[in-house]
């Protein structure tokens, strides 16, 4: 496994449930989660962590855009 992935998987994740009930922050992750997550074939027990590393192992470039986008929005640093 990819220690960048798995490090990036659980910021965002963690980041996610800090901030997702903050004024304006959750709408953010849902529109970048809405715009990526259909990329990924979601089971039904799976959660937004499994998700993001489903993504991230399966479709790189993809999930560095949503690194991209969090950080563009001040959501996750680093």
């Amino acid at each position: 496994m990819n220690d960048y992935i798995n490090d990036m998987v659980l910021k965002i994740f963690h980041a996610f449930e800090d901030l997702y009930f903050e004024k304006g922050k959750g709408k953010i992750f849902d529109d970048i989660f809405r715009k990526y997550f259909p990329l990924v074939e979601i089971g039904p027990h799976m959660d937004v962590y499994d998700v993001l590393m489903s993504l991230g192992t399966k479709n790189r470039t993809k999930f560095d855009e949503i690194v991209r986008e969090l950080r563009l929005h001040s959501l996750i640093s680093g």
